[in-house]
């Protein structure tokens, strides 16, 4: 409702304004719907989204080039049913993309949604047989090269918000989660969920799954559709003997956890003149439904946190600079209904309880 109202206020092309811009202040007079709300809208128009009513029917997430990384190219073109819509294939197979910083193929997969089958010349593995007794919920691969040389440090992965967050739940609840969890993250990790435009970040590295580096002659006839390194398993297979240091363990956890540490990444740089992989999945968070699944019992649906912001599917960033080297958007349809309100065990958590209550509730947790 909110993208239609939006788009029956845009103005004519002769504005000196952006578009987006004098559309949300024409929508917001008329229609009295605060400004968040036709942030959202603007930002779903820029994204080139089809409204609810338009959404394709066979699926209820799309995958999509992000507008916060516009100077990133995709070569879509390759397929007819997913270039109509701009989107992305989510079923395993390369997309070629470039940009100013790094030129490499992307591969994207999500449990769950509907997709067209591989080419019969591709060397990937299906959706079926990857996700096949895993609880992996979705996955991504990126494969190429840096176009400067740039030290491991400088490039991280993560999640951000373009406005606060809705429905929240208490400060000192989130905190003592993190607290807890803090053991299991890494120094590097940074985050500010109760900012004006919430983050959370590590270094790349730290992150994915599994890593490799090779040379460019290694992948010398390797088909655009296929990823180089990949094993039977569907995984990249873990190399890191390019970077010549025998102190990096070989296997993809205990590298994980080297390159927690600052002093370790600081050590080594990403050199134009090497092809690097980089995979990564997640198990908890279902894309498809758009649901954070702890357990086959318990679930906690996102929406209505978000703000009717968009996930990212895949993303690296020069933290300099800011400037992305790739950027992928998760967008569920249920995103489109801005007004979604978190369920009542959701609620019990949200804000709007007095800091006393929420600490009653912690320790009650403590306690049981």
């Amino acid at each position: 409702m909110l993208l239609e109202l939006f788009r029956s206020s845009k103005p004519d092309e002769a504005s000196q304004e952006s578009p987006a811009s004098v559309a949300k202040t024409e929508a917001q007079k008329e229609t009295g719907v605060d400004a968040d709300a036709l942030a959202f809208a603007a930002y779903a128009e820029e994204s080139g989204l089809p409204s609810s009513s338009e959404w394709p029917a066979e699926t209820p997430l799309l995958v999509v080039p992000s507008h916060r990384a516009p100077d990133v190219e995709y070569d879509i073109s390759c397929n007819d049913s997913y270039a109509a819509e701009s989107r992305l294939p989510l079923n395993g197979s390369a997309v070629p993309f470039d940009g100013p910083h790094f030129e490499g193929k992307l591969v994207s997969r999500v449990r769950d949604v509907p997709t067209t089958p591989l080419d019969e010349s591709s060397k990937m593995m299906s959706n079926r047989e990857y996700f096949q007794n895993r609880s992996r919920q979705y996955q991504w691969t990126v494969q190429g090269r840096f176009k400067k040389r740039i030290r491991f440090d400088k490039i991280v992965t993560g999640q951000e918000f373009g406005r606060p967050f809705r429905n929240a739940p208490s400060s000192r609840v989130v905190k003592r989660g993190l607290d807890l969890l803090k053991h299991k993250l890494p120094e590097t990790f940074e985050c500010d969920l109760f900012a004006e435009e919430p983050r959370f970040e590590h270094p790349l590295l730290a992150g994915c799954q599994h890593f490799r580096v090779d040379r460019p002659e290694d992948i010398e006839g390797v088909s655009p559709g296929d990823i180089h390194g990949v094993g039977d398993d569907g995984n990249v297979m873990e190399d890191t003997s390019l970077l010549e240091d025998d102190s990096i363990p070989a296997d993809g956890v205990a590298r994980r956890k080297y390159f927690s540490r600052n002093c370790n990444l600081e050590r080594h740089f990403f050199e134009p003149g090497l092809v690097y992989t980089f995979d990564f999945f997640a198990n908890f968070f279902s894309p498809a439904r758009h649901r954070l699944e702890l357990t086959p019992f318990f679930s906690v649906d996102l929406i209505p946190y978000f703000n009717g912001y968009p996930l990212f599917m895949s993303m690296a960033k020069e933290k300099d600079s800011q400037e992305y080297l790739w950027a992928t958007e998760l967008w569920h349809r249920r995103l489109l209904v801005y007004e979604a309100r978190p369920g009542r065990l959701a609620r019990f958590f949200c804000e709007s309880r007095s800091e006393t209550e929420a600490e009653t509730v912690c320790s009650e947790d403590e306690d049981g």
